[in-house]
């Protein structure tokens, strides 16, 4: 079935034109044919791309976000502020309580959740429902929005599962750094955080790192590698402590990283914080 409708009528802010409709098979998916280029769009709540195709290849289809907020206002912000980039951003749900966030990932599996840390009146709201969505096995992948940016929050979002934070007095710029950055697999954190992070590990009982259904993911000696690296030992010192040689120790830690899909030393120390045990 086709038919010709004129882009202004849906209000996504795209120039105005006439498009050919095909009406496609899919629930609740439409394929748009303007330009010779073929987008496909499917209505999730607010109605987003799904796939965009041109004769070039894939566009990069913009990354799905749902936001938990104690503030409506504040809510409503952020979730304007995300819109307004729209090329790379689509926000897919607005919440305001843990019950809501997690039916919300539950129907539309968005790729990145940002959840405040206070949630309902609760002061560890936030990371209650963090810990739930790590327990539940999703794939969308959460950043802790924090009142203050003080070692303990940082350390406690982390511990809980957050794979980036974010403090509410950062500009909105680091946010999407911070969205970007965890949609690609790393860990986002500041230097000031990080310090923060070292600090209090220094301090603490290393947790195993497991997946989400507490299954271990590194072997007894890459483990025993990992918390050296968490307590900023170089991998000079861990060979010396260990007994075994340099390249030993850096084909370990190519494992590691494969594993865990990181890079470097720093993502290993905030991941082994966020996907810890906690015994």
């Amino acid at each position: 079935m086709r038919d010709q409708i004129r882009l202004t009528q849906f209000g996504w802010g795209i120039r105005q034109g006439i498009i050919n409709v095909v009406h496609s098979s899919l629930s609740n998916s439409t394929y748009f044919l303007f330009d010779e280029c073929m987008i496909l769009y499917r209505r999730i709540d607010l109605g987003m791309v799904i796939v965009r195709r041109s004769r070039g290849g894939v566009i990069p289809t913009p990354i799905t976000i749902i936001v938990a907020h104690r503030n409506p206002m504040a809510a409503q912000v952020l979730c304007c502020a995300l819109r307004g980039q729209r090329k790379h951003f689509a926000v897919v749900g607005c919440v305001h309580t843990p019950e809501e966030l997690l039916k919300q990932v539950s129907e539309h599996h968005p790729d990145i959740a940002v959840i405040s840390s206070i949630l309902q009146g609760d002061p560890d709201g936030g990371l209650k429902v963090v810990r739930e969505l790590r327990v539940s096995g999703t794939t969308t992948r959460p950043i802790v929005l924090l009142e203050f940016s003080d070692a303990k929050q940082v350390f406690d979002a982390f511990s809980a599962g957050a794979k980036g934070v974010v403090c509410q007095t950062d500009p909105f710029e680091a946010m999407c750094k911070c969205v970007r950055c965890v949609h690609a697999g790393q860990i986002w954190a500041d230097s000031t955080q990080l310090q923060g992070i070292f600090k209090t590990l220094a301090e603490r009982e290393p947790a195993r790192i497991v997946s989400a259904k507490g299954i271990p993911l590194l072997t007894k000696r890459e483990e025993q590698i990992a918390h050296m690296v968490a307590e900023g030992l170089p991998n000079r010192e861990i060979s010396a402590k260990l007994g075994v040689t340099l390249y030993t120790v850096k084909n370990h830690l190519f494992r590691i990283y494969g594993k865990l899909g990181i890079s470097n030393r720093v993502e290993l120390v905030l991941y082994a914080l966020s996907s810890g045990d906690g015994s």
